[in-house]
Order: C-alpha cells, then structure tokens, then sequence
C-alpha cells in the first residue's frame, strides 16, 4: 500500500460522546477529516491551495469498521494514508488506535474533488495529488452497497436543513447525515447497541432550508445483533442511502 501515513494523537472530549460515554460516529469522522485536513496543509496542498483553482473535496462513500468505540478522556491515535487515486476518485484509509496500540476503528473512504461554480466533479490535477505519494491506478474501487430501506416496514423523521448543518462547501456537513440517520432509532436501543460496521454514500447535495425525510427500516439478525437501512430524501431526491449494524453493549 503506498502513500504518506500521517498520524495525530486527540484526548476525546466530553461534547464529543453521547450518553454512554461513547464517542459519537459523526464525531470522530469529523476529527478524522480535520487530521487528513493537516496532512494535506502539511503537504502543501491544503484547502486554500484548492480554492486557488476553484475546487474542494466532497466525501463520495464511507465504509467503517469499529472494533470498539473510545470513551470519554481517552487519548487515541488516528492514523491517515491516500491509498490510491484515479482521474476522478481518489482513496483513504484511517484508522484509530488506543494507547496500548489496539486498534479500535478502520474507515475506508472514498473523495472526489468538486468544482466550486459549477457544483460538479472535476478530475484530479497530479500536482495536487503528487505529494501524497499515492499510487495511480485505473481501477475502480468497489465499496459494498449500502442496504435498501425496505418501504413496507420503514419509519421516517422530518428535519429542516439549519444555518448550522452547512459547512464551509455550502452544503450540509456529511456528519449531519449520520446524526439524521441515526435518530431515527430510540433511545432505549442506542443506550443498549452499539455500531460494528456502516456503510454511507453520499448521493447529492442539502442545501440551507430544505426539508428532509430521514427514512429507517431494521432487520433482526441474531437476539444480539440488528441491521439498519437509511435513506435520506429531499424534494422527492435520493441524497444519501447508507446501513449499519449493530451489536448489543455488554
């Protein structure tokens, strides 16, 4: 695997764990991207330089993993690398470990880069990339599918796209998606499971005031094990479709 590892040690903060004392998913993606954000400031290549050209980088998919979710005060290291890249899609892996060198989470991600103006995917200039020594490859990597939400059997939330849900790209923040997707679920069953594995794709863009349903439907795998199907609809438009299962807290 080439490409440049860059790592950061982060003690977790109490606002960044929910009531189990857990941290939250969207959180930690979100310190992950602050962590990748540093690599390529570091590398000279950072969100300034690709505002110079008119670009930024969108989020296209995540796969997850989670061996166990850190809790409060704990001090972890998260580990960064670009794996690959194509004319289009370029390839990232994270992973966070403990103190004792365990490791607790592994993220595969999937970016492009967007042209600002036009709100499309532009293809990906070698003097950008170059610096993170990634390998070039004109293979597509195949990232399991998020599950479909069964219609029949599903149960949906509305929310009104906030002021605060937007980032920096002017769309609403891909963390935001997780959270909507996630309440669907009650507290009963958040307090007692926990995630062990996600996959999200990110189909279109939210905008500022838009209203959005939050669609869930779950299926009993085991007595201890569940899996959830989300999709996250505006005006009638598939944004996002992802499925996370989940295992019960012991």
């Amino acid at each position: 695997m080439s490409g440049k590892i860059y790592e950061k040690e982060h003690q977790i903060k109490y606002y960044e764990c929910d009531t189990t004392q857990k941290m939250t998913l969207s959180m930690l993606l979100n310190i992950m991207l602050h962590v990748s954000g540093e690599q390529s400031h570091l590398l000279g290549v950072g969100d300034e330089v690709l505002a110079e050209k008119g670009l930024a980088w969108i989020i296209l998919q995540y796969e997850v993993k989670v061996e166990r979710m850190p809790a409060f005060y704990e001090t972890i290291t998260i580990t960064t690398q670009a794996t690959s890249y194509n004319k289009l899609f370029c390839y990232r892996i994270f992973k966070v470990y403990d103190t004792k060198g365990n490791l607790c989470v592994t993220v595969n991600s999937t970016f492009a880069l967007m042209n600002v103006k036009e709100r499309k995917m532009a293809r990906v200039p070698d003097e950008i990339v170059a610096p993170y020594e990634a390998e070039f490859t004109k293979k597509l990597v195949r990232s399991p599918k998020p599950i479909k939400v069964d219609e029949e059997n599903m149960i949906s939330k509305e929310y009104r796209v906030r002021y605060l849900d937007i980032d920096s790209n002017r769309h609403v923040n891909n963390s935001k998606y997780i959270e909507w997707a996630i309440d669907t679920l009650n507290l009963e069953f958040l307090t007692t499971h926990e995630i062990k594995r996600m996959t999200i794709k990110f189909e279109k863009e939210v905008h500022y005031g838009q209203l959005i349903h939050s669609e869930m439907s779950a299926t009993k795998n085991t007595d201890n094990d569940m899996t959830t199907a989300h999709r996250i609809v505006a005006e009638g438009v598939t944004n996002c479709e992802a499925s996370i299962e989940w295992k019960t807290i012991e």
